[in-house]
């Protein structure tokens, strides 16, 4: 499995300042920009904290047709998942997952429902590449457990807007069904998956 290190480096001494990284994608529609996902990953000592936003807004004739944010905290403690919280605002719908870990298992609240998941299982925000060699998961927006298979399709050359890239591409598939491409250096350059009304939604990095 490869460390999360790739995407957060251990500080290297006692007293060492926190160090922090931000990946920015445009999320992109039939070749339109509806919004824009972020991520922050810093990290001090031993915890690295990783924090998300996406705020995605659709317009048809210049009316809003469509409106979505997100925004989500995990900590991660000598690489291992720690705790995960989010809230969601789905076009009007409200919905937060809070997430625990233990040797047991890890305990997961959802709109005040409480389930569980098995002790090994992250959620799934794809940020590193952590989930190569996991099939356990859960939703982000949802909370609900999750057995995702992960298929590597290698090497491939990709265009970006940051230029032409060599990119390792990933297919993941059971309940979250998307197209993940990460850099040579384990940084993410591409997500892809199906929209509810089967058009292609794209995040591609800015930064």
């Amino acid at each position: 499995m490869i460390a999360l290190a790739l995407l957060a480096p251990a500080a290297t001494g006692l007293n060492a300042e926190p160090q922090t990284q931000r990946f920015s994608f445009a999320i992109m529609r039939n070749g339109m920009q509806i919004g824009q996902h972020d991520i922050f990953i810093s990290t001090e000592g031993a915890t690295t904290t990783v924090d998300f936003r996406t705020d995605i807004q659709v317009k048809v004739m210049f009316i809003n047709a469509y409106s979505f944010s997100y925004v989500g905290r995990e900590v991660w403690t000598d690489s291992n998942f720690e705790s995960f919280r989010s809230q969601t605002n789905d076009n009007g719908a409200m919905r937060s997952v809070n997430a625990v870990a233990s040797p047991e298992k890890v305990a997961i609240t959802a709109d005040g429902a409480r389930m569980e998941a098995p002790k090994n299982a992250v959620p799934a925000s794809f940020w590193n590449l952590d989930f190569v060699n996991r099939t356990d998961f859960f939703h982000t927006e949802t909370g609900k457990p999750l057995k995702i298979s992960v298929t590597d399709l290698g090497n491939e050359q990709i265009s970006t807007r940051l230029g032409p890239r060599l990119a390792h591409h990933y297919r993941l598939r059971g309940g979250l069904d998307r197209d993940l491409w990460f850099d040579q250096n384990g940084a993410p350059l591409r997500y892809q998956l199906k929209g509810s009304d089967n058009s292609v939604i794209t995040s591609e990095a800015l930064q």
